[in-house]
């Protein structure tokens, strides 16, 4: 019976452990995560400012713009 008890023991103490080692992974990842997203979040914003301060690009090569009407 001794064993038994001992055996229990010791699954039950490794499940605790691997919960444990789990959670602190989980949270180190969200930390992590979560710096990521606030960097990209800073990076998206700043070019939307930039691009509506710089003057648009017009290439001299294209031609005119044709409206073409349906005749019936």
């Amino acid at each position: 019976m001794g064993a038994f008890f001992r055996i229990l023991l010791i699954s039950v103490l490794i499940f605790y452990a691997f919960n444990m080692i789990i959670k602190l992974i989980f949270r180190r990842k969200m930390k992590k995560l979560q710096q990521q997203m606030e960097q990209f979040s800073q990076g998206e914003t700043q070019p939307k400012q930039e691009q509506s301060q710089a003057a648009p690009h017009i290439d001299p090569n294209i031609g005119e713009y044709t409206d073409f009407e349906e005749i019936e």
